[in-house]
């Protein structure tokens, strides 16, 4: 219920973001400036959610896989709690990362490459913020979708199965991270983030059905905030470059 109060109030921010500035103000400068930017920042990712023509070609893919997967849900599940896929050691590194450790080592990397790299603080923090808002929205979908399945798990714990939180959020972190560095480490963090969601069905926690719905919101969230996050940082590198032009120009 926590995560659904955290994702009222941000929709709520919205309602007043429509007078807001669109140029990202430094946050420790502009403290003031920050908190009456980042609703109109934040809205811009959000409604990327609906945009049918970006995610084209994800939700054909989910309007395909995701009855399937509900047909193969009982086929899987068998031959998965007969045969297994990893040792519950293995898989439990699979919950782990799905669960915070995931969340915390993205952070964590974020803030110490761009450390490292020299980046100003201004790039890291929005990086951070990128995987902060992007996960958030994505719990908030989640667990509302949750609460209204009401499908019991597999292994009969609880009624929270459908969609998937852990694959969720690890392709929502995997999205994000591609966004920051490339493919380079996107590849691996959409690798880990298979590997979360087939931990999942090993445990006996969810559905495939529940692990394929959660790839695709965690997905299409990630890669609407990565949206915005690559609109902003443009923005703001062309107008660095023009101020650049008429100082040298001056200079002449």
């Amino acid at each position: 219920m926590r995560k659904i109060q955290i994702g009222f109030a941000l929709i709520f921010c919205l309602l007043i973001s429509d007078v807001l500035p669109a140029e990202m103000p430094d946050p420790l400068r502009q403290p003031v400036g920050y908190v009456k930017w980042y609703p109109a920042h934040y809205w811009n990712g959000f409604k990327g959610i609906g945009d049918v023509r970006f995610h084209r070609n994800l939700l054909i893919a989910g309007a395909v896989a995701i009855p399937v997967a509900f047909l193969l849900d009982d086929a899987v599940h068998d031959y998965v709690i007969e045969q297994g896929l990893f040792s519950s050691e293995i898989s439990r590194v699979g919950d782990l990362y799905g669960r915070r450790w995931g969340y915390i080592g993205a952070a964590g990397l974020v803030t110490l490459t761009g450390f490292m790299n020299g980046q100003s603080f201004k790039q890291t923090f929005s990086d951070v913020e990128l995987l902060g808002e992007a996960v958030i929205t994505e719990a908030t979908i989640v667990e509302l979708l949750k609460i209204t399945s009401h499908r019991q798990r597999p292994n009969d714990a609880n009624y929270k199965s459908f969609p998937s939180g852990h694959t969720s959020g690890s392709f929502t972190l995997a999205a994000c991270l591609n966004e920051i560095y490339g493919k380079k480490v996107g590849i691996p963090a959409y690798a880990i983030a298979t590997f979360v969601a087939s931990s999942r069905i090993n445990d006996n926690k969810h559905y495939f059905s529940d692990v394929v719905t959660g790839a695709i919101i965690g997905t299409i969230v990630g890669k609407s905030f990565s949206r915005e996050h690559h609109r902003m940082w443009n923005i703001q590198s062309s107008r660095s470059c023009r101020t650049s032009t008429v100082s040298i120009s001056c200079n002449f």
